[in-house]
């Protein structure tokens, strides 16, 4: 089987692949937003998702000592490394102390501080491109662009909020905070936007028309989601 899933946040993909297993559907290869799973007995493995520190590898320490634990790497992609371990072999935590924790995530913001930084620069040139230029695909690849840079935001906005959580846990301080997300709804309108400028020759006007503005439709209804005051 195999499905689309494309996560910023590796807590919602980690919380997902384990609701698969619980299924009966382990993890078994992954390309660019596509999971293949293969069957296997419901709830039999528990997994989680390390960030490494190098990209598409991990050192033979790290294999090594992920075998005296007991867990498999499946696989990895990039910096993200999916790993699981037999349920049966009890709790599978990767970091067990707020310190760690800590640590492991703002590693992570690191990453995604600077994948953020690139796809601004990368907005700019396709914005002249598009605009000044005059280039149809400039536009349409600031459009998809843009969308990328609003699910960068948005996970740094929440990588930033479990970080000062996990911070508050270490000082021994207790609240609750708030945090504002742009909502995904802006991000599939940019990109329904996005293929109305690709599909301008190959459609009639009228379908380009109501595609524009189906896209603005959900980019204010994404901006109005994006008012509302959430907890991080």
């Amino acid at each position: 089987m195999i499905r689309f899933r494309l996560y910023f946040d590796k807590d919602k993909e980690t919380a997902w692949l384990n609701e698969m297993a619980a299924q009966g559907w382990a993890v078994k290869s992954f390309f660019a937003g596509f999971f293949q799973f293969e069957t296997c007995e419901k709830g039999e493995y528990v997994y989680q998702i390390d960030f490494g520190s190098s990209f598409f590898s991990a050192s033979e320490d790290y294999r090594e000592f992920m075998r005296e634990q007991g867990i498999e790497i499946v696989l990895i992609w990039g910096y993200w490394i999916i790993l699981r371990k037999k349920a049966s072999a009890g709790n599978f935590d990767l970091y067990t102390d707020a310190s760690s924790s800590l640590e492991h995530y703002k590693k992570i913001r690191r990453m995604f501080k600077v994948v953020t930084i690139t796809e601004l620069i990368c907005l700019f040139i396709e914005l002249y491109a598009g605009f000044v230029a005059g280039s149809r695909v400039g536009v349409a690849g600031a459009l998809l662009i843009g969308a990328l840079f609003v699910g960068c935001v948005n996970i740094l906005v929440r990588l930033n909020g479990r970080i000062r959580q996990l911070q508050e846990e270490l000082d021994g301080i207790s609240s609750v905070k708030t945090c504002r997300t742009l909502s995904p709804l802006i991000v599939s309108g940019l990109l329904l936007n996005s293929v109305a400028v690709l599909m301008e020759d190959a459609v009639v006007h009228p379908v380009k028309r109501v595609i524009q503005i189906a896209a603005i439709i959900l980019m204010l209804c994404g901006l109005a989601m994006t008012c509302r005051d959430k907890k991080c």
